[in-house]
């Protein structure tokens, strides 16, 4: 079997880090821990233009934050057992491909890096035209990974992202969605929403 996985929010603890830094930037008030994420921004507009929000996000991932996070629990564990077992993993995530060095250092320092068959991120170039460059682009993210991912043939893919995960199902491909507040509305008969990497170990065999 080929699993494809993405990185932030499925490996890597992203959005309540996140969350806190630009919480801290402009002054805002953030939940409990358990219900910050990224759905959060989208309220911010009348707060946080879009254009500084922006900003904010380029300057702090060209910082050190990608080389801070923290690693969710059991994932080191199950990526092994995964391996172990003969399965394939892939690393696909939408970070653009210029992070590639502070991407593959942190999952060497975690000692997930040799799990994987190829680490892949989002090639220079691959953008909408008609989208503001430096924003995120859900969309284009999505048409990426479920190209990629029909190239691999990936056979269940490991997903936080709403967009994502409703494009790769489509797509016909297996979707192990990773719990968080901001996809708690997705629904989808390709779709099996996991609590963590514990779960999903259990559901792929380990």
């Amino acid at each position: 079997m080929r699993i494809g996985v993405d990185l932030d929010d499925v490996i890597a603890v992203c959005a309540v880090p996140y969350l806190k830094r630009f919480a801290q930037e402009y002054k805002v008030d953030l939940p409990d821990e358990k219900e910050i994420g990224w759905h959060l921004l989208r309220e911010m507009d009348q707060r946080v233009s879009a254009d500084e929000r922006d900003r904010f996000r380029i300057k702090l991932y060209d910082g050190t934050f990608f080389s801070e996070l923290d690693i969710y629990e059991d994932c080191p564990t199950v990526l092994e057992k995964l391996v172990q077992r003969g399965q394939e993993i892939y690393f696909i995530t939408a970070r653009a491909e210029r992070r590639r060095m502070v991407t593959e250092t942190w999952l060497r320092e975690k000692r997930i890096l040799d799990h994987a068959k190829a680490v892949h991120l989002k090639p220079v170039g691959d953008f909408r035209p008609d989208y503001p460059r430096g924003r995120y682009d859900a969309q284009g993210s999505a048409q990426y990974k479920v190209r990629l991912a029909q190239e691999l043939g990936i056979d269940v893919f490991c997903e936080d992202d709403t967009l994502i995960a409703k494009a790769l199902a489509d797509a016909g491909i297996r979707v192990l969605l990773f719990d968080h507040p901001w996809n708690r509305d997705v629904r989808h008969e390709r779709i099996t929403r996991v609590s963590g990497w514990s779960e999903a170990g259990a559901l792929l065999g380990v």
